[in-house]
């Protein structure tokens, strides 16, 4: 009876020992892990990349600019941002409006160009007293990038034009919802197509924020898109934004509406994004500085420096102003320390 008790306790402590070994697939955060998702737990690595595209969601009065982060074909985080011309007197306008020999030559006059963002609430009211809206516009696009998150490209393109993806959405209540479901997946195409970075840890619970700034002169302006678990800068994205004449480039959507958008611009200027028209300006730079490196493939050089890196050691290379670039491998931009800085900024400030 003795030697029978023992037995059955050896195997119960045996039964017991392999349980607590087992790994624990449960997601450490408090979101849902997107579909293919890495959890903490496990300690395994998965592949982001992040993409960006400048398109037209909203009729012709604006241009939209959406970011997104992408796990193979399952957006994880995304992010929604729209430009458009108001009355100079009302808001402060992107950084450098007030450039008169800069940015600002390229307005109308009176014009300024904001970002419904940073300006949510003089928009907002715009949206409640002209429309009846009862939901922000900051508050509507955060609702569509936490529907996007988890789905496949395919799923949010299939919303493209239809107007009951505004009943999908809850909380959004703009006619357009379907369209910036599928600008988000064509943003997320983009992303398929550049550099990856392996990242272990809870994906669900990383943060995607765009900031708007001034890193480079007062003839454009800048934004910032960083991907962070709160100490590291995991995805980084970098575009700038500049006047330029209109007979030698398109400029961003609607530049051509006339009634619209185009009617912010000073005669024969549009507004041009300059890694859409990388090599029209980075032409410009060769020419006129004798630059050797593209503007775009500047911007990818710094991304590769900080992606990875914790927000306090970006800031190291940052801190080391015009000798930043010499820390850049591949980078030639004298303000590659702003530029850097404005994805600081980007990842502190990401909710």
């Amino acid at each position: 009876m003795k030697k029978k008790l023992l037995v059955m306790m050896i195997i119960a402590m045996m039964l017991l020992m392999a349980a607590c070994g087992a790994k624990d697939a449960t997601p450490s955060g408090g979101g849902s892990t997107p579909s293919g998702g890495s959890e903490s737990s496990t300690g395994e690595s998965v592949d982001l990349q992040i993409g960006q595209v400048i398109t037209a969601a909203h009729g012709d009065k604006c241009f939209t600019q959406v970011t997104a982060v992408v796990q193979g074909d399952t957006v994880v985080a995304a992010f929604i941002d729209e430009y458009q011309f108001a009355d100079g007197t009302q808001v402060e306008g992107v950084p450098n409006s007030d450039a008169a020999d800069g940015f600002a030559a390229g307005y109308a006059e009176g014009q300024v160009l904001l970002s419904k963002r940073a300006e949510a609430d003089y928009y907002s009211e715009l949206m409640s007293s002209h429309g009846g809206a009862t939901v922000r516009i900051d508050d509507n696009y955060d609702a569509i990038q936490e529907f996007a998150a988890g789905k496949t490209i395919a799923e949010l393109a299939d919303f493209k034009g239809k107007a009951e993806a505004v009943d999908a959405v809850a909380s959004a209540t703009l006619a357009d919802t379907g369209n910036y479901l599928a600008a988000i997946a064509e943003a997320a195409e983009v992303a398929k197509g550049t550099e990856a970075v392996a990242y272990e840890g809870d994906v669900s619970a990383l943060k995607l924020n765009v900031e708007v700034g001034a890193a480079h002169g007062n003839k454009c302006f800048s934004t910032a898109a960083a991907l962070t678990d709160g100490t590291t800068i995991v995805l980084s994205w970098l575009d700038e934004f500049q006047f330029a004449d209109g007979t030698q480039v398109e400029g961003v959507p609607n530049s051509d509406a006339t009634e619209g958008f185009a009617a912010g611009y000073a005669e024969g200027q549009v507004l041009l994004s300059k890694r859409m028209e990388a090599e029209y300006y980075s032409a410009n730079m060769a020419e006129k500085a004798g630059s050797t490196v593209a503007i775009d493939e500047n911007y990818n050089a710094i991304q590769a420096a900080v992606n990875g890196l914790s927000i306090d050691d970006a800031q190291a290379i940052a801190d080391k102003g015009e000798g930043a670039v010499d820390a850049v491998s591949g980078a030639t931009l004298a303000d590659t320390a702003g530029y850097i800085s404005l994805i600081i900024d980007a990842a502190k400030n990401a909710k």
